[in-house]
């Protein structure tokens, strides 16, 4: 896995009856377009304890990813693919850069 220098990261929780649709949709295309998205490098979902999800992003840059989210056309795509389901979840999106790193 090649290393970021900056992530961003997606937390979100799903009322029960739209977990399956909201999976479909990362699953089924979502993650695999962000990851076209040039100096997206990997995304890892993680499970967290209090019954939400984690979307670990790897970037390797920050203009990677402000110009990410400078592409409105994108946005808006996603937005409207989230619509359905949009009001079944909360979401909570930060993002940094790598200020230091370790190794085992």
């Amino acid at each position: 896995m090649k290393e970021a220098k900056f992530f961003l990261v997606v937390r979100f929780w799903i009322e029960p009856q739209a977990l399956a649709q909201v999976m479909r949709w990362l699953d089924g295309g979502h993650v695999a377009e962000v990851l076209r998205t040039p100096g997206f490098l990997w995304c890892n979902r993680v499970k967290s304890g209090d019954g939400g999800y984690v979307m670990l992003y790897g970037i390797e840059s920050r203009a990677a990813f402000e110009a990410y989210e400078a592409n409105s056309e994108l946005k808006a795509k996603f937005a409207r693919e989230r619509a359905p389901f949009e009001k079944h979840m909360r979401i909570e999106r930060f993002c940094g850069e790598v200020e230091k790193s370790y190794a085992a």
